[in-house]
């Protein structure tokens, strides 16, 4: 009964015992198997992030590359509005500067300054242009025609012998003289001309009327005048163009004065009383 009882108890314990070692194998098994798929989802999982790190860092890169591209372009668009705006304020600049001029022409429309003077004498009782003054006609001329804002006075004289009368009737005829030859051959109009008749040249008292005296008494004084505006165009044009310095009109640098690149010695006696002011 002992031994019988033993060996049920032996027997069952060897069972029990290869049972555990069964169910242990298979634990490990088990255990295993989920290592392995976790393992497996583990590198799955890693070599999708993987992957996804690269597109996400291949995009980062070309979306630098797009902004670098971008910057390159605001740097260029920044450059071009810096030129717009510098030639705008040029612009402005320019047309203020221009309007300044305009307004100042405009003051000075009214206002003329003496260029030349010249003078054309004639024969005792004689009204006929003489060969030997043609030529400063024509440089008169020359002068009108090439400023057509320029002015031209005719004073008219004659010596003082005969009445007063016929002095004044001599020197008015020797006067539209001057004018006809003007008109009829240069074709100078008759809105540049401004004439008076001024008559016989008294002689100082006591002096004895001398051929020379009434040689130069028989004359017409012709005065030219042009806008101080259109004289201060030309001498801007004179100072900045050397081969203008050689033309002559009548708007030119009045003769004895050269401007040498800085303001002319003419310029530095002008008072405000000479061009109009208080």
């Amino acid at each position: 009964m002992t031994r019988r009882l033993v060996s049920s108890i032996l027997c069952g314990g060897v069972a029990m015992l290869g049972a555990a070692c069964a169910t242990k194998d298979f634990v490990r098994e088990e255990v295993g198997a989920t290592e392995r798929k976790l393992t497996g989802q583990m590198t799955a999982a890693e070599t999708s992030q993987e992957a996804k790190l690269r597109e996400t860092a291949d995009r980062v890169g070309e979306n630098r590359q797009a902004i670098d591209v971008a910057d390159q372009r605001l740097n260029g668009l920044d450059l071009k509005m810096g030129e717009a705006r510098a030639r705008a304020s040029s612009a402005e600049t320019q047309a203020r500067d221009a309007e300044a001029r305009l307004s100042q022409r405009l003051a000075s429309r009214n206002r003329y300054r003496l260029v030349d003077t010249k003078l054309v004498y004639f024969d005792s009782d004689r009204t006929e242009i003489r060969s030997q003054d043609v030529l400063v006609l024509e440089s008169v001329a020359k002068a009108l025609t090439a400023d057509p804002n320029a002015v031209l006075e005719l004073q008219g004289f004659a010596d003082a012998r005969g009445s007063e009368r016929y002095n004044r009737e001599l020197a008015r005829e020797r006067m539209e003289a001057v004018m006809r030859y003007l008109v009829q051959h240069h074709g100078i109009e008759l809105r540049q001309v401004r004439a008076i008749t001024m008559g016989k040249v008294a002689l100082p008292a006591g002096e004895k009327p001398s051929q020379e005296a009434l040689a130069s008494a028989r004359r017409v004084d012709i005065r030219l005048l042009a806008p101080w505006s259109s004289w201060e165009d030309t001498l801007g044009q004179v100072e900045s163009t050397p081969e203008a310095q050689g033309s002559a009109t009548i708007s030119s640098v009045p003769a004895g004065v050269t401007p040498r690149g800085g303001m002319p010695e003419f310029l530095k006696t002008i008072t405000p009383s000479d061009l109009g002011g208080k």
